[in-house]
């Protein structure tokens, strides 16, 4: 699949579909990259106040790096 973000081409297993808006006929979706995902994340965990370490354990803990297929 297609990184809506960063345009990378990934496994749909190295990713997340992200709802981003509501339509008549239900939800806007997007594909997102685990690395966009973080990123995204992490600006949140930012503007929050969290410190560097707190955000890298939040990230590892929410979004790791691991490719889920069997």
């Amino acid at each position: 699949m297609i990184c809506k973000e960063c345009q990378e081409n990934v496994d749909e297993f190295d990713g997340r579909s992200v709802i981003v808006g509501k339509r008549e006929d239900g939800f806007d979706w997007i594909f997102l990259c685990i690395q966009c995902v973080r990123d995204w994340r992490q600006r949140g965990l930012e503007r929050e106040g969290n410190s560097p370490e707190d955000i890298k354990l939040k990230l590892d803990k929410e979004y790791p790096f691991l490719n889920t297929r069997m």
